[in-house]
């Protein structure tokens, strides 16, 4: 039986990409023309997986790419040994460089294409041939892209994943640190991720903040609800399963069209099927799918309610918004309800539509809650 009709768990093929095209262009035409671009928004919504692509096709148009994710980075020696392998994989064609240029005599022992492109990097690119301290380094990786870019006369855009925790990583100076060298390179485009929305907000949108209007931030348009129905469709025929309108939209509704749970709800509703030994979509293969699903994801659930519920506030506020019931009726601390809607703002757990309006961002969040609370 064919795996993965529906990709789950990381960033998606380029043909599951769903009606993102004109957004793929803006994206690619801004970062060849040398702008640098923000997409932010909470994890799993495809945010990787479009920044990929533009990286894909930008590399097959000639420019050199490098993508660094800071998500599970240690300390600062971490982060420069991946800015620098990063950069250096469009010289060399290896994922780990800097490994080679340490292990100079294995690398000569290789193949003497290889070894000239090491003794290419040490000479012009101005390797440091002792190992220097962490500080060093990562100035030398900062200054790296830059570098790279003018010495082959070649456009470069380098993917920042999960930017806003190279605080974290590294100290909050880091972001001086970087623009300082980000700055001057002429040749080279950012492309940053962050899935806390509201951190994303402050760092590029502060006036104290050092990366103030470095970059221009786009938001990820939402999927009509007919592009899924396409999609969707396309998917099931393909396997020999027929769909129905009704159905499609049952669908949607209970996703709320959100790409990473659309996709899943969609996944279990196929295995369903097959395990039924039906070939047609059903409004109780729907639930059945769904309610799979459901619990695919109540341990992600678990710990998102976890994370979210301090201070008591947050956990107030979701409770009310979950039910149905008034974020401030009644509500006899409304400055500490402030600052939980806040937090659940910054942590992309809900987004304000409107004055006093809040909802979900991802809808089934909000099932699991009326679960919880009920």
């Amino acid at each position: 039986m064919p795996a993965g009709m529906f990709p789950l768990g990381g960033p998606v093929p380029r043909e599951d990409i769903v009606h993102r095209e004109d957004f793929l262009i803006s994206l690619i035409s801004r970062l060849s023309a040398g702008q640098s671009i923000i997409l932010s928004g909470p994890r799993r919504i495809g945010k990787t997986s479009l920044a990929h692509e533009v990286l894909r096709r930008l590399k097959e148009q000639g420019y050199y790419t490098g993508t660094v994710d800071f998500f599970r980075m240690t300390g600062k020696r971490d982060l420069a040994t991946h800015i620098i392998n990063a950069c250096l994989e469009n010289r060399t064609g290896l994922g780990k460089t800097m490994d080679a240029l340490k292990d100079r005599a294995r690398a000569i022992a290789g193949t003497a294409k290889l070894a000239v492109k090491i003794e290419d990097l040490e000479l012009i690119l101005g390797f440091p041939q002792q190992e220097p301290d962490e500080e060093k380094l990562l100035d030398y990786a900062l200054e790296l892209p830059g570098v790279l870019a003018e010495r082959d006369n070649k456009q470069m855009v380098v993917l920042l994943d999960e930017f806003q925790d190279a605080g974290r990583i590294a100290g909050n100076d880091i972001y001086k640190r970087m623009r300082a060298h980000f700055q001057v390179q002429n040749k080279v485009a950012y492309l940053f991720l962050g899935s806390k929305e509201g951190m994303m907000e402050t760092l590029f949108g502060d006036r104290k903040q050092a990366f103030y209007r470095f970059a221009t931030m786009l938001p990820l348009p939402p999927i009509p609800e007919q592009s899924w129905i396409s999609y969707i469709t396309h998917k099931f025929n393909s396997r020999g399963v027929g769909t129905d309108r009704d159905s499609l939209v049952q669908i949607i509704d209970k996703t709320g069209g959100h790409p990473q749970d659309t996709m899943l709800v969609c996944s279990e509703i196929f295995y369903a099927l097959l395990e039924a030994g039906q070939n047609k979509l059903s409004r109780e293969m729907v639930r059945l799918g769904y309610e799979r699903a459901m619990l695919t994801l109540t341990p992600v659930f678990d710990e998102m309610l976890d994370e979210t519920s301090r201070p008591p506030a947050a956990r107030r506020v979701l409770r009310s918004l979950a039910t149905g019931g008034g974020i401030y009726s009644g509500d006899k601390h409304p400055n500490e309800t402030k600052r939980a809607v806040d937090l659940l703002i910054t942590k992309a757990i809900i987004e304000k539509k409107s004055r006093g309006s809040y909802a979900f961002v991802e809808p089934m969040f909000k099932d699991y809650l009326t679960r919880v609370f009920a």
